[in-house]
C-alpha cells in the first residue's frame, strides 16, 4: 500500500528507517517490526503505522550526515573525534559540499506528507493549540539514517517557523509535543527540539558519533553496562554489545521481546531492548489515551528486568565522572 495522505483523525506511528530503505519492501519490513512489537505486547488496534522509503538520487547520505555533525560540533571536534577524519577531508567537504539550508528532496517529501497536513487546514495555518493536538497523534520511530532525516525536518520547521506558525517560540513548543524514539541513531542527538529518547550499542561499528562520549565508549565498549546519559547528550541509553552475532549489532530486530526473534540478544541487549520497548509501548498508550507524553523516567525503564531509570542514570553519571566528561 502506498497512501497519498494520512488519516489525521487516527493516531499513528511514522517510521524513518535507515538509508537502505529505498524500496516499498524495505519500508514494509519496518512496519512489520513495529506492528509485531505492539501486537506482541498487547496493542493490537486503534492506530496506523507508516514507513517511508527514500529516493536518494545522487545524494551522498554519508556526507549529508557528516555535514550535520559539522554544523552541530564544528571542524575541530570532527578532527578530534571523527574516526580518522583529517583537515584535508574537512577542506574537501567544505569546498564540494558546503553547509546550506538546502535539504535533500526526500526531506521535503516526508515533511509535506506527514507534517504539513498537521500544520495547515485548507492552506490556512492552524492555531498552535490545534497543531499540538495533531502532533500528539503521531509518534516518530527512527533507525540509523532516520535520525538524520528527523533532525533535518526539525531544522526545516524552525527555519520556516514564521511561515508555519505565529512565532519561532510557538514552533519550539509545538516540536516538544512530538515524541521520537530513535534506535541506533546516526545523527547528533544533543539540542533536539523534539521530545526525543534514543537507544544504542557502544559496539555498533556502523555508527560514528563524532563526540567525546561516544569516542570513549567505542574505545572500550565492553566495559559499559546499560547506562542513561541525559539531556546534554540527547537522552540516550547506551550499553555494550547487544547481539550474540556482532554482524547484527546495528539491527532493530529484538524490539518486540518475542523470544523467537532471529537475532539472539546478550543480557545487555535484553535490557536495552526492554527499555526501548517500554518507551514505545508507554508512548503509544499515552497517545491512544490522549494523555501527555510520559516523562523520561517512565519511558526509560525496564520493569521486566527490575531496573528503573534512576539506576541507569546513576550509572551514566558515574561513567562520565570516571571518564572526566562534564555532564552539564
Amino acid at each position: 500500500m502506498h497512501p497519498t495522505s494520512m488519516d489525521l483523525s487516527r493516531p499513528c506511528i511514522l517510521i524513518l528507517g535507515g538509508e537502505n530503505t529505498d524500496t516499498q519492501n524495505w519500508a514494509h519490513n519496518y512496519c512489520i517490526s513495529i506492528a509485531k512489537a505492539l501486537h506482541f505486547n498487547g496493542i493490537k488496534e486503534g492506530l496506523d503505522i507508516y514507513s517511508v522509503y527514500y529516493k536518494l538520487s545522487d545524494r551522498d547520505s554519508g556526507l549529508d550526515r557528516l555535514n550535520l555533525f559539522r554544523k552541530f560540533r564544528g571542524t575541530q571536534n570532527l578532527i578530534d573525534y571523527g574516526n580518522g577524519l583529517t583537515m584535508t577531508d574537512i577542506t574537501y567537504m567544505g569546498q564540494s559540499y558546503p553547509l546550506s539550508n538546502v535539504y535533500p528532496n526526500y526531506i521535503y517529501d516526508i515533511f509535506n506528507f506527514a507534517f504539513i497536513p498537521r500544520l495547515f487546514k485548507c492552506d490556512n495555518p492552524m492555531s498552535p493549540k490545534e497543531i499540538k493536538e495533531n502532533f500528539r497523534k503521531m509518534i516518530v520511530f527512527t533507525h540509523c539514517h532516520g535520525a538524520y532525516v528527523l533532525r533535518m525536518i526539525e531544522d526545516y520547521m524552525i527555519q520556516e517557523s514564521n511561515r508555519l506558525t505565529p512565532s519561532r517560540e510557538d514552533m519550539y513548543d509545538i516540536q516538544k509535543s512530538i515524541l521520537t524514539i530513535n534506535h541506533a541513531p546516526f545523527a547528533p542527538l544533543e539540542q533536539c527540539k523534539f521530545s526525543a529518547v534514543s537507544f544504542t550499542s557502544a559496539s555498533d561499528t556502523q555508527l560514528n558519533y563524532y563526540n567525546e562520549l561516544s569516542y570513549h565508549m567505542r574505545k572500550s565498549p565492553n566495559k559499559f553496562k546499560p547506562a542513561f546519559f541525559g539531556q546534554k547528550f540527547g537522552n540516550v541509553m547506551i550499553t555494550s554489545r547487544i547481539k550474540e552475532d556482532i554482524t547484527k549489532e546495528h539491527s532493530q530486530v529484538g524490539l518486540s521481546g518475542d523470544p523467537r526473534d532471529e537475532h539472539t540478544l546478550t543480557e545487555n541487549g535484553k535490557i536495552l531492548f526492554a527499555t526501548e520497548r517500554n518507551a514505545l509501548l508507554e508512548g503509544t498508550r499515552a497517545m491512544l489515551a490522549n494523555k501527555p507524553i510520559p516523562t523520561i523516567p517512565n519511558l526509560v525503564s525496564a520493569p521486566d528486568h527490575y531496573f528503573d531509570f534512576y539506576d541507569f542514570k546513576s550509572r551514566g553519571l558515574k561513567i562520565c565522572k570516571d571518564l572526566g566528561i562534564k555532564t552539564r
